[in-house]
């Protein structure tokens, strides 16, 4: 079986000078300061190309726990737009526990999957009756219809703790600029959530991760990515075995 190895930044090895190794099973070495090399670049391109969105714009962890279980299989543009309604309408986990699941359901519609409307009110009930959005993946995971990825997204975004996210659009990024297979879904992969969480840095989680997920969104694309513009394509080990039919925008 082909392994890869990462440095873990909780472990007394990441302190020492030399390559020490955690084996996972994929195929590239992550050390630290590959992971330096990452980051620093994703970072600066995130701040000077972000998109914005009006849950990026409040700390409220609610607010961002909704917009993450309405972001679920949906387009971000198209989830602005509910979203700002639905706030509108119910500000809060009182409100919308209150409220009528037809109507939340008639909000949320374009989105399609209707079924998350039972599940927002669900939510707030819950929330509700605990006093407060918890803060602790655990308990994020507890609430209905919330899974991992939406835990961490709210815990980077809303509570400025060190979270990294991955899901089928962002693993794009760091399975590329890594080498690594794609066998599985992001959401089962256990040994790519372990390297984002390695290489996800400890302040500005909450910018780290709207990085990736523009980047992956805007540049590094399914079939034609814009590698050309990439920030990343130094290092980037996809790039460096497609760069001849790939690379864009060089004119």
């Amino acid at each position: 079986m082909v392994t890869r190895t990462f440095i873990s930044r909780c472990s007394p090895m990441a302190r020492s000078p030399s390559v020490n190794k955690v084996t996972q099973p994929y195929g590239s070495a992550v050390t630290v300061a590959s992971a330096t090399a990452f980051s620093r670049p994703l970072l600066a391109w995130g701040r000077a190309n972000r998109r914005t969105f009006p849950w990026r714009e409040t700390r409220d962890p609610f607010r961002v726990l909704v917009a993450e279980v309405l972001l679920q299989r949906s387009r971000g543009r198209t989830v602005a737009i509910v979203y700002e309604e639905l706030v509108r309408r119910w500000p809060d986990a009182a409100s919308i526990g209150r409220a009528r699941v037809d109507s939340i359901r008639s909000v949320i519609r374009p989105l399609g999957l209707t079924g998350r409307a039972a599940t927002l009110r669900a939510l707030a009930r819950e929330i509700e009756a605990r006093g407060d959005v918890p803060g602790t993946l655990e308990e994020l995971m507890s609430l209905p219809g919330v899974g991992r990825y939406a835990a961490s997204a709210t815990l980077a975004a809303a509570f400025g703790k060190r979270a990294g996210t991955v899901d089928g659009v962002s693993a794009r990024v760091y399975r590329r600029y890594f080498g690594l297979d794609a066998e599985l879904p992001a959401t089962i992969d256990r040994a790519l959530w372990a390297l984002v969480d390695d290489v996800t840095p400890r302040r500005n989680a909450r910018e780290w991760n709207w990085a990736v997920l523009d980047l992956a969104a805007t540049t590094c694309l399914p079939a034609r990515p814009l590698c050309g513009h990439c920030p990343l394509m130094p290092g980037c080990r996809w790039s460096r075995r497609h760069r001849t039919d790939h690379v864009r925008g060089q004119a």
